[in-house]
């Protein structure tokens, strides 16, 4: 074989094995990066996709406050707007999206505890919300999970008779209601997602007991699944759905919960991922895209509210890769390379575990010119592309900061 072709071929060997690692390092635990904080601070509040955008509605604000705030969040602009204020203040209610409408179903009134029956529909083309069909019982702190074209109410405290296992089906065509199959477990404060042809049902309590129990349903048969238990047991936990898999973040009692778990269906196993930025429960959680948001909750058990926006993806943001996914054993700045450089340069770094990792830009007089980094990463050693093109020519000093370390480099920017 010609002296070419081989080089050739183990070029190509290379970079394969380097493809594999960094998918393998992309999908071990996952990546949390800040968006735009919540206008209105609130917990208990569901989340929900509409048209490209994230309806985050009610909730409680602080001092235990029932809201009717719905606040609008575009993941494309990562920026808020609000929508027409619910008809009467809601929280830990069910929320979901069908046949391009927003619905808001049950939950507590108020102040109080006390749980309506009230289902509302939210038009986005005029803003408005109208009444619908009552739900079959009045309930709070249940799941809302919309499945081809109907919504499934599962879960929660019914008003007179506490803690159930009811499952209940709404068409929003018909604007009609018919019981279906039970829960097998009663729980309130529960979470769920849609995956495939199944609802997965996780966590919940009842009372201050919490369960880690993840039941799945299937809407053509109505019938119900025992799957693998979550690892953590918690309630007022949130879920979503991201390539074919579950994931469920936070929760409370004991203590508030940054945990982030992951269930695959076709093995029914569970891992854990990067832990939330903010530990938080009374959490909702949409997937948008490749990334799930978790915006708002309580960071405190009990009454407390977070304006957290943190959003959760499974590859790199900013341009991060991987160039190994051997774990070194201290943290390391490297200088960038080239420099100096024009107009863009790269810079690497070590980490030996997962953590958030900030890396900031600044000018010689300490002015903070770019954040370039502020995500949670895994161990291992880390490449970041910068692209200076709008920068002026200088010395700039860049400097990373993690839980354990802070290290600082200048860079030389040649026009």
């Amino acid at each position: 074989m010609p002296r070419m072709s081989r080089c050739l071929i183990v070029c190509l060997i290379l970079l394969l094995l380097r493809a594999a690692d960094v998918r393998a390092q992309q999908d071990s635990t996952g990546y949390w990066i800040s968006r735009s904080p919540l206008p209105t601070p609130r917990q208990e509040v569901a989340h929900a996709v509409l048209n490209g955008k994230i309806y985050v509605p009610g909730g409680l604000a602080g001092g235990g406050t029932g809201s009717t705030v719905v606040d609008v969040f575009d993941p494309a602009s990562n920026s808020w707007s609000s929508a027409a204020p619910l008809p009467e203040p809601l929280h830990h209610l069910g929320l979901a999206t069908a046949n391009s409408k927003l619905y808001v179903l049950g939950g507590y009134v108020g102040n109080s505890f006390i749980a309506t029956d009230h289902v509302y529909e939210f038009d986005p083309d005029s803003n408005s919300w109208q009444q619908k069909s009552s739900m079959l019982v009045a309930r709070g702190a249940h799941v809302a999970i919309a499945f081809e074209g109907k919504i499934y109410v599962m879960g929660g405290v019914q008003s007179g008779v506490g803690v159930v296992q009811r499952n209940d089906e709404y068409d929003p065509v018909a604007d009609s209601w018919r019981p279906r199959e039970d829960m097998p477990t009663p729980r309130e404060h529960l979470a769920g997602a849609v995956i495939d042809s199944l609802i997965y049902v996780v966590g919940g309590r009842v009372g201050s007991s919490n369960r880690n129990t993840l039941e799945a349903y299937s809407p053509a048969t109505d019938t119900w699944y025992t799957k693998a238990s979550m690892p953590t047991a918690r309630g007022g936990l949130a879920a979503a759905a991201l390539n074919g898999r579950l994931y469920a973040f936070g929760g409370e009692i004991p203590g508030v919960f940054s945990q982030n778990e992951e269930y695959n269906p076709q093995t029914d196993t569970w891992r854990e991922m990067a832990p939330m930025v903010t530990p938080r429960h009374g959490i909702g959680a949409a997937t948008f895209e490749d990334s799930i948001f978790v915006i708002g909750g309580g960071p405190v058990v009990g009454f407390g509210v977070s304006d957290a926006n943190e959003a959760f993806t499974l590859t790199p943001l900013t341009g991060i890769e991987f160039a190994s996914p051997v774990i070194p054993s201290e943290y390391v700045l490297y200088q960038n390379y080239p420099n100096p450089f024009n107009p863009s340069t790269t810079i690497e770094f070590d980490i030996p575990g997962a953590g958030l990792v900030s890396i900031k830009l600044f000018d010689l007089q300490g002015k903070l010119v770019r954040t370039l980094l502020n995500e949670m990463l895994v161990g291992g050693h880390h490449i970041l592309n910068l692209d200076a093109s709008e920068l002026s020519s200088g010395v700039y000093l860049y400097r990373i900061q993690t839980d354990q370390s802070v290290g600082a480099r200048k860079m030389v920017l040649l026009r």
